[in-house]
């Protein structure tokens, strides 16, 4: 497990089973595909942009059907919990798949969420999805 802090909200990312795992990575294979493209020879993943063709991975992005990107979406998501301190409990931030929880979960954190969910569970198998540090899901 993970913890992440988005908006000063913690949530826990859980691993996902491993034929779980295969599915999404099977799904965002074209995606990853275009995304390792730009990561320098070498073996060293910098931290700019410089060298990562956007367009092409928008492309990648855009051409992956709903069906895919509701399946990568709503598995990603079934691995998030939201810590209530106030309750001292933690809930699922779906309520079935495709439905959020909380109305305070926009594109943006959910974005988020999935980008930390991928990271931490497909880091063993996409060396670009290693995560060194507890938040490091894009703003």
């Amino acid at each position: 497990m993970e913890e992440v802090e988005i908006n000063g909200r913690k949530y826990t990312v859980k691993k996902l089973p491993a034929m779980q795992q295969f599915h999404v990575a099977r799904r965002l294979a074209p995606i990853l595909a275009a995304f390792v493209a730009g990561i320098p020879s070498g073996g060293e993943i910098t931290d700019t942009l410089v060298g990562f063709d956007l367009a092409k991975i928008g492309e990648e992005i855009a051409a992956l059907p709903d069906k895919d990107a509701e399946y990568i979406l709503n598995t990603a998501l079934s691995a998030v919990t939201y810590r209530d301190e106030e309750a001292q409990r933690d809930y699922s931030i779906q309520v079935r798949p495709g439905v959020m929880r909380y109305n305070w979960i926009e594109l943006p954190e959910m974005l988020r969420l999935t980008v930390s969910v991928i990271q931490h569970n497909l880091a063993g198998f996409i060396p670009a999805a290693a995560s060194d540090s507890k938040d490091k899901a894009p703003a």
